[in-house]
């Protein structure tokens, strides 16, 4: 059973006897977790010629079982342990769900420790039944264990959700949090035990990452939720491979702090404005890209990595592309600015720059395209909120074009449901926080409505 995507159900557990040759014999059930074989043994025996192989559980017919003819005790005590099969059943199949709602992949010596709190047999289980411990690393500290658990993404040991290798640009995020952590470990003097991950550890760096500052300012909630997010899941991990018991991450308290931004979109005139400037050859391309990503609803990071030879389909106008980030396959209609784009450089992407250096490009490119109207966005910084009016060029970004191709693909009467074959969006949520249409642009595109008439 695969705790990501299955549920426990009744005919995923195999009941039968663990000395099936002898004339009695301990019951154990038997299921897969995540390709991983789980056994746990009940507290009866029974005689094996007692025993239905196919059906899993004890005789009590009696045309079958002669044995119960003028036996009321041996009846009782078949019926007991068919009950216990099921008190059994049921107690697993609870437990595995729990785990679940947590997102919690457990050991099978956890498994074992909450079965054995449902059914009451807490202490009572023989040695000879329980799992061999397995043998841990030994860590110093927490920050020791955060370096082994980069080391094992590294060489491909954990892998993402999909059984892949995870990408380098995932482990550098990784690494960035890393980092966080020991500038707060050094700053505050102190020393980061698995027990210490608590919620005063989780109060005091959110305060500290409140007063402290980057090259750009105060660290936004965003940022910081981005920190807590990769400290729970290195504290999990360690809980759930048995590292530590300390499940204070659970705590609805040490919650991942985000907070909806405010963006911006670029209307398909501004785009046709920005498309037409003359440009130096190093901004065009910067601008060509950026264009193309407006029409795909590409990221950057594929955008980079657009091969024409291998991911563009002329005859059928489609661009077929693994996503660097979600290695979902998607296929992108291929629009008329997008093949004449891919025309001008001899049917090949244009080059990009870094993501760092085509954010700065396109934000004076676009100034230059004058799209400089006042936008007031109310953001946090620094644990406070406030109000900020920019000209409009300088929220632009790389992804920028992707959310521009999604609220104007939208805007026009695409389906959100086919947009999101393009984005790779799973659910209409998340998709619908990319659409950036103004309160105002959305009443005027209902004064045609029927309604409104």
């Amino acid at each position: 059973m695969n705790l990501r995507t299955d549920y426990c159900t009744k005919n995923k557990l195999q009941f039968s006897l663990k000395n099936a040759t002898k004339e009695f014999s301990l019951i154990r059930v038997r299921m897969s977790i995540e390709r991983t074989r789980f056994t746990y043994y009940l507290s009866s025996k029974i005689k094996t010629a007692y025993w239905d192989i196919e059906a899993g559980c004890a005789i009590e017919d009696p045309k079958r079982n002669h044995a119960l003819k003028g036996n009321p005790t041996l009846q009782t005590v078949l019926r007991n342990i068919n009950t216990e099969i099921e008190r059994t059943t049921n107690a697993l199949i609870q437990v595995i769900e729990n785990f679940k709602a947590l997102n919690i992949h457990p050991t099978n010596e956890q498994i074992k420790i909450e079965l054995d709190n449902q059914l009451g047999r807490i202490g009572k289980r023989k040695e000879s039944e329980k799992e061999p411990k397995k043998e841990h690393k030994q860590f110093k500290d927490f920050m020791s264990f955060v370096d082994d658990y980069l080391a094992q993404c590294e060489d491909g040991t954990i892998l993402n959700d999909k059984g892949l290798k995870l990408t380098s640009g995932t482990i550098r995020n990784y690494g960035v949090s890393k980092s966080m952590l020991k500038k707060y470990t050094t700053d505050r003097h102190l020393r980061l035990t698995f027990e210490s991950i608590d919620m005063d550890f989780y109060n005091d760096f959110v305060k500290y990452l409140h007063e402290s500052e980057h090259s750009r300012g105060k660290y936004k909630p965003n940022a910081i939720g981005k920190y807590l997010k990769h400290i729970k899941m290195f504290i999990r991990y360690a809980y759930e491979n048995g590292y530590t018991t300390n499940n204070e991450f659970l705590k609805k308290g040490f919650r991942v702090l985000r907070e909806d931004v405010e963006t911006i979109y670029l209307t398909e005139d501004e785009l046709n404005i920005i498309y037409n400037l003359e440009l130096p050859p190093n901004e065009a391309q910067v601008r060509d890209a950026f264009i193309i990503s407006c029409y795909t609803g590409m990221r950057y990071s594929d955008i980079a990595r657009l091969d024409v030879s291998k991911h563009v389909d002329f005859e059928q106008n489609i661009i077929t592309i693994i996503t660097q980030k979600t290695k979902n396959k998607v296929v992108i209609p291929i629009s008329s600015i997008v093949r004449t784009i891919l025309a001008k450089y001899n049917n090949q992407a244009p080059k990009v720059q870094t993501n760092q250096a085509t954010n700065r490009v396109i934000k004076e490119i676009c100034e230059k395209a004058k799209i400089d109207v006042p936008v007031t966005i109310t953001e946090t910084a620094g644990g406070v909120q406030q109000e900020k009016t920019y000209p409009k060029y300088k929220l632009v970004t790389s992804h920028t074009a992707r959310r521009s191709f999604a609220t104007n693909a939208f805007k026009r009467g695409v389906p959100s449901l086919s947009i999101m074959q393009i984005t790779g969006h799973k659910t209409e949520t998340s998709f619908m926080r990319y659409i950036r249409i103004s309160k105002e642009e959305n009443a005027k595109s209902l004064q045609g409505h029927e309604f409104f008439k």
